[in-house]
């Protein structure tokens, strides 16, 4: 039977859906929800200080754990609190978990609206996905290079990326993929990193990458090569990123080789394109789930819709910590700080005198994605690869667009033939996008039409656009530069002076899933007795 005639089948008269409630409807409903969990919070606190009072020694109750915030650092945080004896409660401001890891469905077709791959390097995400049943579901990318647009107005040009590379650094100086984007003066200049005696200093003093590419193979490298790279991947300047942080061995390889590229080729060696990223079938928000699934499995209670106001702290109180959320008390014996970094540092410096203040002043950066889903049969071959970079000169609002249907097999072989995701990428640390903080959703999918057009290479018109979507991130990068190092370690200072309390997330603990998961399991490392 056809579509058609299934249609004329069916009843002249259908019952009218009932009309979706209103947006304010929805809200109060949300808010009314929270408080309905948190009053079982409550309730469950005051009973669990009574039976404290009346219990025995040898028959302590569980202790409460409140963590604020229920992104992927808390969400772990929460799993390793329950496992080690606690009674867990995660409040999250928003109306859904995941903090950066998240999802939207374009097109019909369900795509990462946030982080979309992890670091395989160290075995941390993938030893803890195994963790949670899920390491068969680890997937590989499909192998495709990332290439590279530069030029100008006047000759806007793209090429491959170097195959062995990190940040953008060659492993391989002398290759034609390196000259085509440097120059070939340039490429003499950065060969010259082979043959200069490395020095001593640079064992122990702090480095950026702009210090160490400028002074080993030169300003060209640097500005278009490593720029790009580094402004694509952690949306700031080379010369504010740590090179330890950014990336760890680096400096000891290049101890041991002489070399710059030496060092990175070491690192790399092995290593083919794509293979050092891996992602998750369904895509990185299948993690979120899992995570949310176990917790509320074990009996933990994660609320939704439920900003915390403030914190409280006595230290003489059998429970001493009070936590105030939507006109809610909750006591909790152990709390995790687990927000954005302007929340958290606000919440942190309620517990904190005058003279231990933290300031929260903090560059802009508001970072967007707008995810495009096209049919194009154009772009079938992928010309592009899986992702492309752009250099700051050219002419190409986007930093970055990465081709989703062409990098991971399973998205593209649910959109099938001519459908394609991409995302680009808008928005650096320490400086204002008007595009980005205009808020303005339609004139950002206007601009991400053109701009994948000049990054594809294939004309794209507004009609081809099947669907699109915004996904906007505000105070979720984390700085890399000297002042946010140094607050760090005040952040740490100051949560080491209040026993029981932490604070995770990636803006402490650095750019990647792989740093978040790692910081947030060692903050609540600790028995529960």
């Amino acid at each position: 039977m056809s579509k058609d005639q299934r249609s004329e089948n069916q009843p002249a008269q259908q019952p009218q859906a009932p009309a979706p409630k209103a947006r304010r409807d929805i809200a109060t409903d949300a808010a009314a929800h929270a408080l309905r969990l948190l009053e079982k919070v409550r309730a469950a606190t005051e009973a669990q200080v009574q039976k404290r009072a009346a219990a025995k020694p040898a028959e302590p109750a569980a202790p409460h754990a409140i963590v604020v915030g229920g992104g992927v650092a808390g969400l772990v945080a929460a799993r390793d609190l329950h496992q080690t004896g606690y009674r867990v409660t995660v409040l999250e401001a928003s109306d859904s978990f995941g903090g950066c890891v998240r999802r939207t469905e374009v097109d019909g077709l369900q795509v990462d609206a946030g982080a979309e791959s992890f670091a395989v390097r160290g075995g941390t995400v993938a030893g803890y996905l195994d963790e949670l049943d899920l390491g068969a579901k680890i997937v590989q990318t499909s192998g495709q290079r990332a290439w590279l647009v530069h030029g100008d107005e006047q000759k806007l040009l793209a090429d491959p990326l170097p195959a062995t590379a990190l940040m953008g650094i060659p492993g391989n100086v002398r290759t034609d993929e390196v000259r085509n984007i440097i120059g070939r003066t340039a490429t003499v200049r950065a060969a010259a990193d082979l043959i200069t005696p490395m020095s001593r200093k640079w064992a122990t003093e702090k480095l950026t990458v702009a210090e160490v590419v400028r002074s080993r193979m030169g300003q060209a490298v640097l500005d278009e090569l490593v720029a790009p790279v580094v402004s694509g991947v952690y949306s700031t300047d080379p010369a504010q990123l740590d090179i330890d942080a950014a990336a760890p061995g680096l400096r000891e390889a290049m101890q041991q080789t002489g070399s710059l590229a030496r060092a990175v080729a070491q690192l790399q060696q092995d290593a083919p394109a794509g293979s050092r990223v891996a992602g998750l079938e369904g895509g990185m928000y299948t993690l979120i789930e899992a995570l949310v699934d176990r917790l509320q499995e074990a009996g933990a209670l994660l609320v939704r819709n439920s900003p915390v106001a403030s914190i409280d702290h006595d230290a003489e109180s059998a429970q001493p910590f009070t936590v105030h959320t939507l006109g809610q008390e909750l006591k909790a014996d152990r709390v995790v700080i687990a927000t954005e970094a302007q929340p958290a540092i606000g919440l942190l410096n309620q517990l904190l005198d005058d003279e231990h203040q933290i300031s929260s002043d903090s560059q802009p950066n508001a970072i967007a994605l707008a995810i495009l889903v096209v049919d194009k049969p154009e772009l079938d071959d992928a010309p592009r690869g899986s992702g492309v970079l752009v250099s700051r000169n050219a002419p190409v609002h986007a930093k970055a667009l990465t081709h989703s249907s062409a990098k991971w097999s399973w998205l593209g072989e649910q959109g099938g033939p001519g459908t394609h995701v991409v995302r680009l990428s808008y928005g650096r640390i320490g400086e204002a996008d008007e595009l980005v903080a205009s808020g303005d959703d339609a004139a950002l999918i206007e601009q991400a039409v053109k701009d994948a057009s000049k990054i594809l290479g294939v004309q794209l018109q507004p009609e081809d656009v099947l669907d699109s979507a915004v996904s906007r991130f505000s105070d979720m990068v984390p700085l890399q530069g000297t002042a946010a190092a140094q607050r760090r370690t005040q952040v740490r200072q100051a949560a080491g002076s209040i026993p029981s309390l932490d604070v995770v997330g990636a803006w402490m603990a650095g750019t990647g899933l792989a740093r978040v998961i790692a910081q947030a399991r060692r903050a609540v490392a600790i028995s529960a007795s």
